[in-house]
């Protein structure tokens, strides 16, 4: 596959196997043996999406997506993020990151994902985070050029606002953006389906689950430890649970009069936004694969109906 020749973003699955958990930190306990098993299952079931940055576990998600794929990795979708450099401080301390859009440090970003995922191109290069330190000509134009010496395919954003994409789309020929895209507290706004919609950009959903909320198995007594970012989620602060809750249960009450659970009806209500290509769901084992793309699966037989 040469994702200089993809013209048709809908050959790519609309579920995408959130590869952060495999950096190993910041969602508490992972066992790297079952997010592989859960891989193996997404494939077979037609997953051909994966989404990792290089900063998720500094570096380890990257490379062992790589590992866990071997050569199939040459014939799937990944997408990779980079933009934020990271320092190491002692082992008790989470890793100092700084957003980094300079054509110096993307780069060198670019060739380390490339070592790291076994890669001759990337297929889809994210930036990660917007630097307002460094003009946008300076950061895309750099990215442009790496697409024309086919080291990325596809140039994407991730956490841009309307106006920042709009900026970007003048320097590089912009075909994604990822945005954080759920019913409880993210909403896409109008302005960017259209302006996604005037510039034939595709958008990604990520946090689609608000971070587990919207499958339905917290409830206000959950606690999580502090290697688990939930620790420090304001939705899941105890003073705030309460209003978050009444409002799952809201959702849970809309999703039973379509005879879906929660989670189905996340997925519908996402996917039925303009635009929306694809949705990241992080995924830790085997289950949650499973959970997650049959619930898809259901949804999308419900609509074609």
């Amino acid at each position: 596959m040469n994702p200089l020749d993809l013209v048709n973003l809908n050959s790519i699955s609309k579920f995408c196997f959130g590869c952060e958990p495999l950096g190993g930190t910041d969602w508490g306990k992972i066992d790297v043996r079952k997010i592989e098993d859960a891989i193996e299952k997404s494939l077979e079931l037609g997953i051909n999406f994966f989404d990792t940055a290089d900063v998720y576990g500094l570096g380890l998600s990257e490379s062992r997506l790589s590992d866990i794929l071997g050569h199939k990795r040459h014939d799937l979708f990944i997408a990779t993020k980079g933009g934020v450099s990271w320092s190491q401080n002692n082992k008790q301390k989470r890793a100092d990151v700084v957003i980094d859009c300079s054509p110096k440090y993307l780069s060198q970003a670019v060739e380390n994902s490339l070592k790291r995922l076994k890669l001759e191109i990337l297929p889809i290069y994210f930036v990660h985070w917007p630097d307002d330190k460094v003009e946008f000509k300076e950061t895309f134009n750099l990215l442009s050029e790496l697409q024309l010496q086919e080291k990325i395919g596809l140039i994407g954003c991730s956490n841009f606002s309307d106006s920042q994409l709009l900026l970007a789309s003048k320097y590089a020929n912009i075909s994604l953006v990822q945005l954080p895209i759920n019913p409880l507290d993210s909403p896409l706004s109008k302005s960017t389906q259209k302006i996604c919609s005037a510039n034939n950009i595709k958008i990604i959903a990520y946090n689609v689950l608000a971070s587990g909320l919207l499958t339905g198995k917290f409830k206000s007594s959950t606690s999580f430890p502090n290697n688990d970012r939930r620790s420090r989620l304001e939705n899941f602060k105890k003073e705030n649970f309460d209003m978050v809750y009444k409002k799952i249960k809201q959702l849970e009450i809309e999703a039973s009069e379509l005879n879906l659970t929660i989670l189905e009806y996340t997925i519908k209500w996402v996917l039925q936004k303009d635009n929306v290509l694809s949705v990241i769901n992080g995924i830790k084992n085997k289950q949650q694969a499973e959970n997650n793309i049959n619930s898809l699966l259901k949804v999308t037989k419900l609509e074609n109906e």
